[in-house]
């Protein structure tokens, strides 16, 4: 059954127990660490104004990374912000207490660019960034010989303080991967943002759902992004230990940075139907045709779903388009959940929609089938002000296993079937006669 879909507000207390348990969990975690570090601190101007300056750092380019993304078709599309490149600088080169707190400015300042994220989202991620931070500054703390403030020779200069700096940098990065924590670069861990930040859940905004093949990853980049962050606080640190004048050259280089990690972001926007967050058609047209050459090479099965929405012009026209467009997106997520992770799902146009099923045969993709038929007849759509509504498929089913294959030739074959569901009397599924060969 899928949320509300129109005028939804979601809040925190919209999600699973464990979820709450965990933001309430971590956030609690931080706020200790906050008095702890208060506890121990011992305010220096020097610091203070170091804070300030890493603070108007990270927000700049916080604020440049979101207009940077601000036109990408895809919403709402992951943003790089290279937070770390700031927050780990601050972690190895002040006291515990600023790097625990560096996230909340930040956030706050990520908030007003992308509202999306809802305020308990944005506290959450302030507070991993506290913790992953707090645990950094603490073991450079301990493992380094000198105290601050630091000179390039204080901070890399000897084999104890580059083991001391290397070890630091390598412990926020691995805090803030930690199940408990859950920072990623993508926002989804574990679902977390789904629950928090107002997507349905089992739907991925961020690429459509398709082969596990190295085309399908390239919208997610979660490892070299880190590794660019990683080393770019590498570099801050040093040059800000060297004279703080040279964030002034560093800065730029960093803003390019960003512009070049939204690639990943751009190519899905390219490759994405904006409306239903699926493939678009010449995507899927791309995968697939791919996919049934490898096929024909292996001499396994392929298979191919048209559905098809009953009566969707009945609904534009008793309901409004803008209701149409919520059951167009209700059907794609219901698609998306019924589907294997490895099935890639398009918007072949209109209300129909397309269905690649790699190395399936005909009995198994006409179970499928009727999977996503009884689910999509099962899902009710919760609209302000009037009863839940409810919506039909119809399906047409083609299978091709042979030496060549014709991408074209199967789909005509699939809609062939759609239409005689179509003909049977709708919520239906049908399945198209088998290809005959020669011999």
């Amino acid at each position: 059954m899928l949320p509300r879909l129109v005028g939804r507000d979601w809040t925190l207390w919209c999600a699973p127990r464990a979820v709450v348990r965990r933001v309430v969990g971590v956030t609690l975690c931080w706020a200790v660490l906050v008095g702890v570090a208060i506890v121990g601190l011992r305010p220096r101007w020097v610091d203070v104004l170091a804070f300030a300056a890493f603070v108007a750092l990270g927000g700049f380019a916080v604020v440049v990374s979101g207009r940077l993304g601000a036109d990408l078709t895809v919403f709402p599309a992951a943003r790089h912000d290279l937070l770390a490149t700031w927050t780990v600088a601050v972690a190895v080169l002040l006291p515990p207490l600023y790097p625990t707190v560096i996230g909340l400015p930040l956030c706050w300042l990520a908030g007003r660019v992308d509202p999306v994220r809802p305020p308990h989202l944005r506290l959450f991620h302030a507070a991993a960034l506290g913790i992953a931070g707090f645990c950094a500054s603490s073991v450079h703390l301990l493992l380094s010989p000198t105290r601050g403030p630091f000179t390039v020779d204080g901070l890399v200069g000897s084999g104890v303080a580059a083991a001391a700096f290397l070890s630091a940098v390598a412990v926020y990065p691995l805090v803030a991967s930690l199940p408990g924590v859950g920072m990623t670069r993508a926002g989804r861990g574990d679902g977390l943002d789904a629950w928090l930040g107002g997507t349905a859940p089992g739907a991925d905004v961020h690429r459509p759902v398709g082969p596990p093949t190295r085309a399908s990853r390239l919208g997610r980049e979660p490892v070299p992004a880190r590794a660019v962050e990683i080393c770019s606080a590498i570099v801050v640190a040093v040059l800000w230990a060297a004279s703080p004048f040279l964030m002034l050259a560093v800065t730029p280089p960093v803003l390019l940075l960003q512009r070049s990690l939204l690639h990943a972001d751009l190519l899905h926007a390219a490759r994405s139907d904006a409306k239903t967050r699926l493939a678009n058609a010449a995507y899927w047209r791309q995968v697939a045709e791919r996919e049934i050459s490898r096929a024909a090479r292996a001499g396994r099965p392929l298979s191919v779903l048209l559905v098809d929405i009953d009566h969707f012009k009945q609904v534009n026209d008793r309901f409004g388009h803008l209701i149409g467009d919520v059951i167009l997106l209700a059907v794609a997520d219901t698609l998306r959940a019924a589907a294997r992770p490895r099935d890639l799902v398009g918007r072949f146009g209109g209300e129909e929609f397309v269905i690649l099923l790699a190395e399936v045969g005909r009995e198994h993709a006409v179970d499928i089938a009727e999977r996503i038929r009884r689910q999509v007849a099962a899902t009710r759509c919760r609209l302000d002000g009037r009863p839940p509504l409810s919506v039909t498929v119809s399906v047409g089913v083609a299978t091709h296993h042979g030496t060549a294959g014709d991408l074209s030739a199967l789909i005509a074959r699939a809609d062939t079937a759609l239409y005689r569901a179509k003909a049977d009397g709708r919520n239906r599924v049908r399945l198209a006669d088998p290809l005959c060969t020669p011999a």
